[in-house]
């Protein structure tokens, strides 16, 4: 879902989009940044897409729960 009012991080960088979803990959396992446990792309689990304003990449960030998807918005911002 595409925020209507991007969500500013600081600096350079906004949260442009968060999204709940999964895929059909099994093999894929990534850490979640707050609590440091495993995300499972065929889970379901919280993306945000965050954008850099000085031209740098689009970064995706995997959350296994919108509870650390919160944590870490109030951590950086």
């Amino acid at each position: 879902m595409d925020l209507p009012t991007p969500y500013h991080l600081g600096g350079r960088y906004y949260v442009d989009a968060i999204s709940v979803g999964r895929l059909p990959d099994d093999e894929t396992v990534r850490d979640c940044l707050v609590c440091g446990g495993h995300v499972y792309d065929d889970r379901w689990h919280v993306v945000a897409d965050v954008r850099d304003t000085g031209g740098g990449p689009r970064q995706h960030h995997h959350y296994c729960s919108g509870d650390c998807l919160r944590a870490w918005l109030r951590l950086v911002t």
